[in-house]
């Protein structure tokens, strides 16, 4: 038996560790186009780039790790084809291996600036370990820094940027920074926080043109302002790398397709993490969830697929961002939701309760972590709660969702 797993992040190498945790016998390969030890994400926008986390604490296994769980690991290999008929795998240096069960966690790439000057010097992405590097390295000699883009990349950069010292401008093109994840509050007091800190914000503001001679010197945005920058670092949002899935004529929508196991409409084939899509057990709708906690979970419940102890995905979603001392932490899916509850317990904390009608469906909460526990406990339920009680920040949250009873 050969499992090859395309995709070394969190979920193709937690794929790999679950299988073995399992009992799978077979021989497993792990495949990634990086040349890197896989890694951890999440800290490429933080303690990575602010240069407060070493090299070797981002991998996510040692290298003696893979060998001794009989992992084989190849580094700096592109896969370019799958045969399906062969059950196969063609590289990119022509070699094909063969396999009995493959597993696709290929990810999710970013979405690219197409403005004129999007190719010079000093216009960074932050999606690998490359990126992070060579921003990292190009940092010594910059100090006026254009963020492209609102979203938790965007903003974890601005902040990791400013932390060290850069003048920092944030361009939105929307009304607020994380418009299309969370409420106006929690934008917000994002928004606050950031400026609070010397970050400049400017909404509904496209930025439409980088100039400079090789090297940025400014970005031109729609409404004629001219930003000075000598380093610009775009988050603007990526796209699940479902290529090679739909050139082998795997189902694709939003994302590989796959049923409550991580199954394609190939009985031998798998996707988790970032590039699959897929019907939510709590939320009864097709999603694709780009989050650590998603990848390790689909590979768990991949791993009892192929090892056939066969555990449908029933996980919630949940996600972090860590933003100077703020953390922000999500539960649930709010797309969608009706109502918002704002619960308040001091200057620096807030959290907002997403309803769907009467349920709640979702969380954001910053620097709140006993709302976050208890709501992620209890919203696989999409419990009916008194919104007037959960606002009152003097009544315990636990009381709230317990059905305790509550201040007179």
């Amino acid at each position: 038996m050969h499992c090859v797993i395309v995709g070394a992040s969190h979920a193709g190498v937690q794929a790999a560790v679950n299988l073995r945790a399992q009992g799978y016998e077979g021989d497993i390969t792990l495949i990634s186009a990086e040349k890197v030890l896989p890694y951890q994400r999440p800290p490429l926008s933080k303690a990575f780039l602010q240069d407060t986390l070493p090299e070797a604490r981002l991998w996510l296994r040692p290298e003696a790790f893979y060998q001794q769980k009989n992992i084989r690991l190849m580094l700096d290999t592109k896969v370019v084809k799958i045969n399906r008929s062969a059950q196969t795998v063609e590289l990119a240096d022509g070699q094909a291996l063969a396999y009995d069960d493959l597993i696709l966690a290929t990810g999710a790439s970013v979405r690219r600036l197409t403005i004129p000057g999007a190719d010079l010097e000093n216009v960074y992405y932050l999606r690998d370990h490359q990126d992070a590097a060579s921003i990292k390295q190009a940092l010594p000699k910059a100090q006026k820094v254009v963020v492209i883009g609102g979203g938790y990349i965007g903003l974890e950069a601005a902040a990791s940027l400013r932390k060290m010292g850069k003048d920092v401008t944030v361009l939105i093109n929307t009304a607020r920074p994380l418009q299309h994840l969370t409420c106006p509050a929690i934008s917000d007091f994002m928004t606050q926080l950031h400026q609070q800190h010397g970050v400049v914000i400017d909404t509904n503001t496209l930025a439409v043109e980088i100039t400079g001679d090789k090297q940025v010197t400014s970005v031109i945005a729609d409404n004629g302002t001219h930003y000075d920058a000598d380093m610009v670092v775009a988050g603007i949002g990526v796209q699940p790398a479902h290529s090679l899935a739909a050139d082998s004529g795997l189902n694709v929508s939003n994302g590989i397709d796959v049923n409550a196991f991580m199954q394609t409409n190939d009985e031998h084939i798998y996707a988790i993490g970032d590039c699959a899509n897929f019907t939510h057990p709590v939320y009864h709708k097709k999603v694709r969830i780009e989050s650590v906690q998603n990848a390790t979970d689909q590979a768990k419940t991949v791993a009892f697929a192929i090892c056939n102890k066969p555990a449908p995905y029933n996980a919630l979603p949940w996600f972090w961002s860590d933003q100077y001392d703020a953390k922000l932490q999500i539960a649930g899916l709010s797309a969608g939701y009706t109502d918002v509850v704002v619960r308040q317990e001091s200057e620096k904390s807030l959290a907002a309760f997403y309803f769907s009608g009467s349920q709640l469906i979702a969380v954001d909460t910053i620097n709140q972590p006993k709302s976050f526990m208890v709501a992620r406990k209890y919203l696989p339920e999409r419990p009916e709660l008194d919104k007037i009680l959960l606002a009152d920040a003097s009544i315990p949250v636990s009381d709230i969702f317990t059905g305790a009873p509550q201040h007179a």
